[in-house]
């Protein structure tokens, strides 16, 4: 991850809108995670590192499984944002790069919620491969950009997404956006996870979908470029018109992201 970039995460407001309005992911994707994990005869289930961990939403799943879980990313805006009341679970602040913190040869999974396509690959795949156990699996899962059920609005968040924030997304979040279709993991026979599959559905208001979107990194990029922008107003305004009823009332829209996981697992010899 660049400087710029790394500064980005560590936003307060960034921070703020992952941890009200960044959707999570189902039981699915932590099934999908546990079944690939006992796959391996020799797994032991003893720890577990999140990395890109955010504030903690996909890190917290995993302490159902492992006896320790670890997170790690580089805001500490966001890990101050992250639960401190489970005993099994800790969080730290650092890049994705280094995991100098453990020893090689002691980690039985390390998952990447929605952050591989900001990470150096070329610097991370080789601590993974260090720290993973013989049969360690390395599995990164994300989703893609919010579908709307109303034609009309889904016409709206598209164009706000491709005109207005068009020139804001970097070439890192297209990785995401494609959904990894151009990325691969490091062990001979990776698997690929259908992402219809693994969609995440949501039943929000106008208003929660509006506070999703300063979470996007290009509205940060474009709002720092035109900190006086309505942009966000604007929105608001031309959804509510669309969902509303015979009454005037607001009514509830239905918010679909198709994901897609990857996952690969260290040799066994």
């Amino acid at each position: 991850m660049t400087d710029k970039l790394s500064e980005l995460f560590k936003s307060p407001a960034i921070a703020d809108a992952y941890i009200k309005y960044r959707p999570t992911y189902g039981s699915d994707v932590y099934d999908a995670i546990i079944n690939f994990c006992k796959e391996n005869a020799s797994a032991q289930f003893s720890l577990a590192i999140d990395v890109g961990c955010g504030s903690g939403q996909g890190t917290m799943p995993l302490t159902d499984h492992f006896q320790k879980v670890i997170g790690l990313d580089v805001s500490d805006e966001q890990i101050s944002r992250a639960p401190t009341h489970v005993p099994n679970l800790s969080f730290r602040v650092g890049p994705a790069e280094d995991l100098s913190f453990l020893d090689s040869g002691s980690v039985d999974v390390v998952t990447v919620a929605t952050a591989l396509h900001w990470i150096d690959l070329e610097r991370f795949y080789p601590e993974v491969e260090r720290v993973l156990r013989p049969g360690g699996a390395l599995i990164a899962y994300s989703y893609g950009l919010a579908c709307l059920d109303e034609p009309m609005a889904q016409d709206i968040i598209v164009w706000f997404r491709n005109n207005l924030l068009g020139p804001y997304w970097t070439k890192e979040k297209r990785h995401e956006l494609e959904y990894y279709q151009n990325i691969s993991l490091p062990f001979a026979g990776w698997q690929r996870y259908d992402y219809e599959s693994l969609t995440i559905e949501k039943c929000w208001s106008v208003e929660e979908l509006v506070g999703y979107m300063p979470s996007l990194s290009a509205y940060q990029n474009y709002i720092s470029h035109n900190p006086t922008s309505c942009a966000l107003a604007d929105l608001k305004q031309r959804l509510e018109a669309i969902y509303q009823d015979e009454k005037g009332e607001e009514r509830k829209m239905r918010v679909r992201w198709p994901g897609c996981m990857l996952m690969g697992r260290k040799p066994l010899a």
